[in-house]
């Protein structure tokens, strides 16, 4: 079974006959290697490195799913709404249950909380030097700076992921999920990204968030047919400051991270089941305002945030071959919108899928308030990336 350490990042295998860890050690065909490091201590529950861990990736097998994206492109307001899809669709149910792990339970409630109260959720910015007390011969307290040994981020404060436990109700397996946000600064070049974005390099998942404000030529025309609460939406020019030629930077060095990382040879291409790469499209609410072929099926309709519950639920497909061909239309807008970040996707990431999502259903307004919380879309992801987990087909 593999354990992520999701403090150190380091993997592991743990034996508990023998009650001991298990390094893997990544090789130069992408596979691995496994070395012993050391007995396990139960009792302060750490890894190897000494990391303080969560109980619960000692029991499952643990997925990182790594958000990548520009700053305000949704990446926060999707990974909570992605959970609470999750955790209150009925068609979802029937086939799995969700925890949310007691170590993210503080801040998943808090999030969740605002969410539901239509508050926008606070930026994600720059990770900072980390900083704790340090005790002077005076007795006053002063600020210096952590220095962390042996991490790739040493100095560097961590993003904490929030993890939830899946359970299949066919198979009574069960897989852990951690949900990391990454912001769009952590990821300017190779070098950064490989200090401040780690979690990337481990990733089972990775999602690419790319709004539907990106093109602003389209942004103009949205802005010319939106009635006066999505005008007030799209003047947030901080909202939607991101740029085609930020986003397919991300993708390439992320590329290059995740080869690295992994030590995956140049010549084969990223694919499944290494890892699994979605591009989301993100605010489709906003599509709805421009006039394409492709909009029926991909974005909400223009009464999306005021009309009662759809047939569906919530603009879910989750029929697997449904979702496949709604990624196949999502992918020829994106074509039509933004080719330059298709064009990056294929050549770094051959093998991706696509998803149309409004992780609120409506834009923001002035004061960072939203009228409804109705997310559009937002199961489909899961569903699709639960199908893709050999371990929850597998009975325990």
């Amino acid at each position: 079974m593999r354990t992520v350490c999701l403090n150190c990042l380091n993997e592991f295998t743990y034996d508990r006959e023998r009650n001991r860890w298990y390094t893997v050690i990544r090789q130069r065909n992408g596979g691995h290697a496994k070395q012993i490091e050391t007995y396990f201590d139960k009792l302060n529950l750490r890894c190897p490195n000494g990391c303080e861990i969560d109980p619960v990736i000692l029991d499952h097998p643990t997925k990182v799913i790594g958000f990548v994206g520009e700053s305000a492109s949704s990446k926060s307001h999707l990974i909570v709404s992605m959970i609470h899809s999750m955790m209150n669709d009925p068609k979802l149910a029937a086939r799995f249950s969700f925890i949310v792990s007691p170590k993210s339970a503080s801040l998943w409630t808090a999030l969740e909380a605002r969410l539901l109260d239509r508050r926008a959720l606070d930026a994600t910015g720059p990770r900072r030097m980390a900083l704790e007390p340090t005790r002077h011969l005076d007795g006053i307290s002063t600020s210096t700076q952590r220095q962390t040994q042996g991490h790739t981020w040493a100095g560097l404060e961590q993003r904490k992921p929030i993890l939830v436990t899946v359970y299949s109700v066919h198979t009574a397996s069960a897989v852990n999920l951690a949900f990391v946000d990454v912001a769009g600064e952590d990821i300017a070049d190779g070098a950064v990204a490989a200090r401040v974005s780690p979690h990337l390099a481990v990733a089972d998942f990775l999602w690419f968030v790319v709004p539907s404000t990106l093109n602003k030529q389209y942004l103009a025309l949205m802005r010319e047919q939106a009635d006066p609460d999505n005008q007030e939406s799209l003047a947030n020019t901080v909202e939607h400051s991101q740029t085609v030629g930020r986003t397919t930077l991300m993708i390439d060095q992320i590329a290059k991270l995740w080869r690295a990382a992994n030590s995956y040879p140049i010549q084969l291409p990223i694919e499944p089941p290494r890892v699994h790469v979605s591009t989301i499209v993100a605010k489709t609410d906003l599509l709805s305002l421009i006039d394409l072929p492709e909009l029926n099926i991909v974005a909400p309709p223009a009464n999306w945030s005021d009309s009662p519950v759809s047939s569906n639920g919530a603009g879910n497909s989750y029929d697997p071959v449904q979702i496949v061909q709604r990624s196949e239309i999502t992918r020829n807008l994106v074509r039509r919108l933004f080719p330059a970040v298709d064009s990056a996707l294929s050549i770094r990431f051959p093998w991706n899928m696509y998803f149309p999502v409004s992780a609120v259903g409506c834009g923001k307004r002035g004061n960072g308030t939203y009228p409804v919380f109705k997310p559009y879309g937002a199961a489909d992801p899961v569903v699709y990336m639960l199908d893709m987990i050999e371990e929850l087909r597998a009975y325990r």
